[in-house]
């Protein structure tokens, strides 16, 4: 697995989820949703596809967030963080993903790096030594995503960076050959590098979750809201390093 996610920047783990550990999720997904929408009407109209910092939010309890973390840092997304990251690993951020309500809006290629305010060349270079990963969770079957395996670590083809950052004519939703499109189930698991070349295909009303995970390293560190953070009398209740 390891050496798998290091040439392709993924791995993909089919029914890696039960019902079981599926339904107590989704019902707190649900109710975040429902809330977040009515919250943020005039974004989702403008275009939104995603809402993030769930475990920070006034629209679930205090005891659905306990549930979050303890989803969160159950021990075998510890087992695979521990395998995947070549030193220590942080909870960054939770997603959840959903179509816009546009249904012709399209989707687009991008790398995470690139909206951190860092030059070309300095993505690049950090692209190779900074690791952030994506645990994407479907709650339904979906078209899933979009990506170009090897891209973590190298920099892209000429067309795939002016189709990523809208040059000579191209757009982010241009295809791009070297994509391969991977359709997620629920109960599916698709871990990916953020760093890589990537886009969600729309579709089949999608709802997933994203937990995210980074480098436990000062740089990073900086960049995290600790909101989004067990609190520090619910540490005790979780049993993990990643925190």
């Amino acid at each position: 697995m390891e050496q798998n996610y290091n040439h392709q920047g993924y791995v993909y783990l089919e029914q890696f989820f039960s019902e079981e550990e599926l339904q107590p999720l989704e019902k707190i997904l649900h109710t975040f949703h429902r809330a977040w929408l009515k919250d943020n009407d005039a974004d989702y109209k403008a275009g939104a596809i995603n809402s993030h910092s769930i475990t920070s939010a006034q629209q679930i309890t205090r005891q659905e967030r306990l549930d979050l973390f303890k989803f969160i840092s159950q021990e075998k997304i510890s087992q695979l963080i521990h395998t995947l990251f070549p030193g220590k690993a942080i909870f960054l951020n939770t997603q959840l993903f959903f179509d816009p309500l546009n249904g012709k809006q399209s989707n687009y290629w991008h790398r995470d790096i690139q909206y951190t305010g860092m030059t070309i060349e300095e993505q690049k270079k950090n692209m190779i030594t900074q690791n952030v990963l994506h645990f994407r969770i479907p709650l339904k079957a979906e078209s899933g995503i979009e990506l170009i395996p090897g891209t973590h670590r190298e920099w892209d083809q000429e067309v795939e960076q002016e189709t990523r950052l809208s040059i000579n004519n191209r757009k982010p939703g241009d295809d791009l050959e070297r994509g391969k499109k991977i359709s997620l189930n629920r109960g599916d698991l698709l871990v990916f590098s953020a760093n890589m070349i990537h886009r969600g295909l729309y579709g089949n009303d999608r709802f997933t979750f994203d937990i995210i995970f980074c480098d436990d390293t000062p740089e990073f560190r900086d960049f995290i809201d600790f909101k989004n953070h067990p609190a520090k009398e619910e540490l005790p209740l979780l049993n993990t390093d990643l925190f």
